[in-house]
This record gives C-alpha cells, sequence and structure tokens, in this order.
C-alpha cells in the first residue's frame, strides 16, 4: 500500500489549489523530499511581497505538473535553476498539477495578476490543449479512482465563456472513472511501465491531437485562453513555453504542436515562443533517457537542467533587462 499525503484541495474558482502552508513529506515519490507550500499555497519555501523589491527583477511562471515539478525537489526545477543562475532574479512558480491551460489562465487570474512582474512564462505541456473543454478531471489514488469537477471555456462568437463555476465540490467515483483508470498507462507508477509501453501508448493516443490545423476546435479555444492573458499583462514581455513529452524526446515523435504556437511569435507586441526540444535533441539518446523518470514521464532534475537553459538563452536574447549577470 503506498502512502499519499492531500497537498491539494478543492478551490471553487480554480478546481484544485494547494494547501497553505503545508510541510510534508510524499513518500510515494521519494525525490519530492520534504514538501512546502506557502502562505497563498503555492509550491514554495517563501512568501513572496506583491511589489517586487528594489534591485530585484521578477518573473510569473504558468504551467501544468511539469512546470510545478512533480516527482523532484523544489530546487530541482527549472524555476529555481533560473534564480540560482540570476542572483537578483525571483521566479514565482504557479504551475498546478493535472490543470490545463484555462485552468492555468485561471490561476493567474484569481492568484499571481496582483503580484507585480517584468515578464511572464506560460508553460503549455502538449497535452493541456486536451484538457481545455473538460469538466472533470480523473483523479487516482491507490485503488481508487474519481472524477473531480474543474472550471473549463467555450469559444462562443470568438469569445470565451466560462463554464462550472464555482467548481463543485464532491467527488464522483463511479465505474467509468475506474474503467478509465486502467487505461492510464504510463501514468500509473504502481504498474513499473516500459519506454515501449509508453511510446506504444502516444502512437496509437496520436498525440497531435487538437493541432491539426489553424481551424481546429480545440486550437483556436486554446489560442484565444493565451490572448485573453497576454492582454492582461500590460505589454509586459510574455514567453510561451510549449513543453514536450517523453515521446517527442526520448522516440522522436515529430512535435507537430509547434507549427500552431509558432504562429504566435510577435516579437512586436513582445510575444515569444521558445521551443525547448532542440535543447533535449543536442544529447545522445542515453542522455535524453535520463531527462524523464524511470517510472513517471515527469522531467528528471537532467530534464529541468535543459529547460532551464533554454528560457535562459530566450530571456538573454529577447529580454535581457530581466536579467542581472550570472553569479
Amino acid at each position: 500500500m503506498v502512502w499519499r499525503r492531500q497537498m491539494y484541495t478543492h478551490h471553487e474558482k480554480v478546481g484544485w489549489w494547494g494547501i497553505p502552508n503545508l510541510k510534508t513529506c510524499e513518500i510515494e515519490h521519494a525525490a519530492f523530499g520534504i514538501v512546502r507550500t506557502n502562505s497563498i499555497g503555492m509550491r514554495s519555501d517563501r512568501d513572496y511581497p506583491l511589489k517586487r523589491l528594489e534591485g530585484r527583477q521578477r518573473i510569473v511562471l504558468l504551467g501544468d505538473s511539469y512546470t510545478a515539478g512533480w516527482t523532484v525537489k523544489v530546487n530541482d526545477r527549472f524555476s529555481d535553476l533560473l534564480e540560482h543562475s540570476y542572483p537578483n532574479l525571483d521566479v514565482m512558480n504557479f504551475g498546478l498539477p493535472g490543470s490545463g491551460t484555462a485552468q492555468q489562465l485561471l490561476v493567474y487570474e484569481t492568484f499571481a495578476k496582483p503580484f507585480e512582474s517584468d515578464a511572464y512564462i506560460f508553460a503549455p505541456f502538449w497535452n493541456n490543449i486536451l484538457r481545455n473543454s473538460e469538466g472533470r478531471w480523473l483523479w487516482r489514488a491507490g485503488l481508487r479512482a474519481a472524477w473531480i469537477s474543474k472550471p473549463y471555456f467555450t469559444l462562443e462568437d470568438e469569445g470565451l465563456v466560462l463554464h462550472n463555476v464555482p467548481v463543485p465540490e464532491k467527488l464522483a467515483f463511479d465505474a467509468e472513472a475506474l474503467e478509465a483508470e486502467k487505461h492510464l498507462g504510463e501514468f500509473d507508477t504502481g504498474r513499473k511501465p516500459t519506454r515501449f509501453r509508453t511510446k506504444l501508448f502516444y502512437a496509437l493516443a496520436k498525440p497531435n491531437a487538437g493541432y491539426d490545423s489553424e481551424d481546429s476546435p480545440s486550437w483556436r479555444l486554446m489560442r484565444a485562453i493565451l490572448q485573453r492573458f497576454i492582454e492582461q499583462v500590460d505589454g509586459k514581455p510574455v514567453f510561451i513555453l510549449p513543453l514536450p513529452d517523453q515521446c517527442h524526446i526520448c522516440f522522436d515523435i515529430a512535435p507537430t504542436y509547434l507549427a500552431r504556437y509558432e504562429k504566435l511569435h510577435n516579437p512586436a507586441r513582445n510575444c515569444f515562443v521558445v521551443d525547448p526540444l532542440p535543447y533535449f535533441q543536442r544529447l545522445s539518446h542515453e542522455q535524453r533517457r535520463k531527462c524523464c523518470g524511470e517510472r513517471d514521464p515527469h522531467y528528471s532534475p537532467i530534464g529541468h537542467k535543459v529547460v532551464a537553459e533554454a528560457i535562459s538563452d530566450a530571456l538573454e536574447t529577447h529580454c535581457p533587462t530581466v536579467l542581472n549577470a550570472r553569479s
């Protein structure tokens, strides 16, 4: 039996959010070490003032579990590695595991927006597009599985319409959830998946679904979500960081999602698209395999280092004023 400590709780606007002022140890993923959250529920060892301190620069970071650093210690996340490289830089990591880009937008509007920032990084994992129009999320722990309600958007007359808010709190334990849990495959750490199984899963699941064309409903919704975010940051630099998966990093499955994101690159509007995949592809296949976990496809500490390097180069190229000299 695997022990799991609850780290997240129901939130009526976002769906779920970190329990504030938490200090615990997650035994299932020992690499976590001690897990801490600050007073607003971010996974962080410290609180941040609303106004950045004089002489310091600040970046707000949004994303899902790959951004939040699932399975790694807080200091091994790419957000924290950036802080270590630039001693006067604060990176506020608002990553929310299990979320889609729609929820990440709501995380910004609910928690992150009041915090002064010099630049923003929005890091959609490739499959976040599949979560944006769903009103529920499959939650699992041990032999239990349930649907958790979540907020979602629809696109109506080219405008975003929010649904399912306030988010219902009740979990739905049912046969459908239990059956869906059986097909989680590579995410079920208790089954110790092989890399071949992971590759096969993604090949069959058509990992680029939703990005097929500029006019696909899923992409139009994703684009509208990102545009709503960009419109709220008062012209500050925005870096869109589409994160690749194990199938792209280790098995060279074509990242056709990039064609959609690249069209959002618009330096005239201070919007920059950063592709970290070439940084992974510089490595040997043996090194690439070490960028993701053996029993979990999330980035390992090595993978986080690769992403941090891609972000660092992009910031120094497009927005050097946000950074100070390296330590």
